[in-house]
């Protein structure tokens, strides 16, 4: 059997590296500048949010976690484990929200789908998404 070769991408063409201060820096003032401006503009809660969001991107981002790398690693090594993991996730969701979401109410709350129009938070929220996948490798 031969193997495929491909292009080396994400954790595979990343070699360990040196912290760079000076990045980690600018970016950490960026994420509590960010989080202050929030604050003042909309409540301790967004900002709160924001800093939950970047740490978890973070997480991910070193985890080198990512939907198309399972579908990668299935077409190139036959290897259906991400794959597999994925299709539970999405089960288990499904299997948990589904009954809350028919109901119409949990535990006093009522919920409901998040439906609104597209607009342009959406277009720039699809490009920042798009500018960090390219970066992340996935």
């Amino acid at each position: 059997m031969s193997a495929i070769q491909m292009p080396a991408t994400g954790a595979a063409r990343r070699s360990p590296r040196r912290v760079q201060p000076r990045v980690v820096g600018a970016a950490g003032a960026l994420l509590l500048g960010g989080a202050a401006w929030l604050g003042a503009q909309y409540g301790f809660r967004h900002a709160g949010l924001f800093l939950v969001g970047a740490g978890c991107g973070l997480v991910l981002y070193h985890s080198f976690f990512g939907f198309t790398t399972a579908f990668r690693v299935f077409v190139t090594a036959g290897d259906g484990r991400g794959l597999r993991a994925q299709m539970l996730m999405l089960a288990v969701a499904t299997l948990l929200f589904a009954p809350m979401l028919a109901a119409g109410e949990v535990f006093g709350t009522v919920v409901g789908g998040a439906v609104a129009p597209a607009g342009v938070s959406v277009l720039v929220g699809a490009f920042i998404f798009a500018i960090g996948m390219q970066m992340g490798g996935g």
